[in-house]
């Protein structure tokens, strides 16, 4: 009995070992470094170097997005911190994490920021990598603007 045991759990480690492992999150809130686009009046704004803190929840099902210190157009007379909260987060057969959310209330300047919505947010977080997109939509306004985002880890 106890070698037939053996046999099911050797043939289970094996089956185990043989799938594509996920990407592992260990530090419940890395930081990224990239470049982040906004769609304005037809035109890509630009901003290289924005960093992104991916804070994990501790059960590894959400997330929140911080990014810091961004403008969403040229104009915008200072920089402001923006976080996106609750997102959920899924493993992938590829071994990424994707997340998607829509119609999220994003906080910033200390509180929610109900002049906006973020729609359509998706993405991703694989082998050091986070890529998302989203539209961040002026519900005043009845505007939205596209922004993407692409960096990779700077701490661990």
């Amino acid at each position: 009995m106890n070698r037939y045991i053996a046999y099911v759990f050797a043939a289970l480690l094996l089956v185990v070992s043989c799938q594509e492992p996920p990407t592992v999150i260990t530090d419940l809130s890395p930081r990224y470094s990239g470049k982040m686009t906004v769609v304005y009046e037809g035109e890509d704004f630009v901003q290289a170097g924005i960093s992104v803190k991916a804070e994990m929840s501790e059960d590894g099902k959400k997330m929140d997005l911080m990014l810091e210190k961004v403008k969403f157009v040229p104009a915008m007379p200072l920089r402001i911190d923006v976080t996106i909260m609750n997102i959920p987060l899924e493993d992938t057969a590829d071994g990424s994490v994707s997340f998607s959310a829509d119609g999220v209330v994003p906080w910033a300047m200390g509180g929610p920021y109900d002049t906006y919505r973020v729609n359509d947010l998706t993405g991703y977080i694989k082998d050091g990598t986070l890529v998302f997109s989203l539209d961040f939509f002026n519900v005043k306004k009845n505007e939205g603007y596209p922004t993407s985002y692409s960096g990779e880890i700077v701490t661990k």
